[in-house]
């Protein structure tokens, strides 16, 4: 069936990012590293998705229901991560749409063409900056995944991603917080 792994992916995002909010948020309530945890998570879905990829895909033996379950995995991590990106609240930063960092940059420069390298006020530098960090961060994020994906496919891939998650994970602890409230774990 041509929808059955679109479905399964915005089903399984869908619950990822209920599950992220309800568990982040409890999480940080109780004082707990909140950020450190859901980059673990996702980490360890990752981790479970590229063993069964390369289950399916690399002896073979897996059933063919188990590329649904792989897409199912990552799109349940991917969920988990906006949910986690959401709660970071960076002001002036979409972390989850690329077309709305690409829309507010071209809108602001368009808005106000000449102040795109002087003249701009120190607030409108940072939404740019922001902006254009986050445009910059998702373009190379899937030139990244691309290059991994060609030469060591899709499982070895997730697990490369999985290992670069579960390090930053790892070291998240170590970076001061902006915020002592609890905000950011």
């Amino acid at each position: 069936m041509p929808v059955a792994r679109p479905a399964t992916a915005i089903v399984a995002f869908m619950l990822g990012a209920a599950v992220g909010a309800v568990v982040l948020m409890w999480l940080a309530e109780r004082g707990r590293p909140w950020f450190a945890i859901g980059l673990v998570v996702e980490g360890l879905l990752l981790v479970l998705a590229g063993a069964l990829a390369l289950a399916r895909h690399g002896s073979g033996s897996a059933e063919p229901r188990a590329e649904h379950v792989v897409v199912g995995t990552v799109a349940l991590a991917m969920g988990l991560r906006a949910s986690t990106a959401l709660r970071m609240h960076v002001p002036g930063m979409p972390t989850l749409l690329s077309q709305t960092a690409m829309a507010e940059l071209i809108n602001d420069v368009l808005k106000q063409p000449r102040a795109v390298l002087r003249g701009a006020t120190g607030r409108q530098r940072l939404a740019r900056a922001r902006w254009t960090a986050t445009v910059t961060g998702i373009f190379a994020g899937g030139a990244l995944g691309t290059l991994l994906l060609v030469p060591l496919g899709t499982g070895r891939a997730l697990l490369v991603i999985a290992a670069i998650v579960l390090l930053l994970a790892a070291v998240t602890p170590a970076v001061p917080t902006a915020e002592p409230s609890g905000r950011q774990g």
